[in-house]
């Protein structure tokens, strides 16, 4: 397993000039990589309709009940099982918190933050990795 990968998205601009283009740790393009599925819908990848997180689907105001967030839960391990095979999944926890943010000139809205907490292990040296944290936002 190589000790540097490629950014996602890549520097385009660097490429084409045929300079160097900087590369990231694995710990960073296991991030990269859980961070484009969590950003993706079901369906919208042209290659594998079957790649790109369930949590779309979800109308954010009602993932407080544990089914919701159970299933959300086992479709990122099944992800990660299937599309991240550099690291063992530990724990897969998803937080909900509420935030009334104020706008200028108008009243204030609730942002709903979700965040997606990941342990794991990498597979190739046993490590423990830092938990990673992912958060989705949803206005109301």
């Amino acid at each position: 397993m190589p000790d540097e990968y490629y950014p996602v998205p890549p520097s385009f601009g660097s490429l084409m000039k045929r300079q160097f283009t900087e590369k990231i740790s694995v710990e960073d393009s296991i991030a990269q990589n859980i961070s484009l599925y969590l950003a993706s819908k079901p369906k919208e990848f042209h290659f594998d309709h079957n790649y790109g997180c369930i949590i779309h689907g979800y109308d954010f105001r009602q993932l407080r009940d544990t089914p919701s967030k159970d299933q959300i839960k086992r479709s990122v391990e099944e992800y990660l099982k299937k599309f991240e095979p550099r690291i063992t999944i530990i724990k897969v926890d998803i937080e909900i918190t509420d935030v009334e943010e104020k706008v200028e000139g108008g009243s204030p809205r609730i942002c709903r933050y979700i965040q997606i907490i990941i342990s794991s292990t990498l597979v190739q040296t046993q490590e423990r990795l830092k938990d990673m944290k992912f958060r989705l936002v949803r206005y109301s």
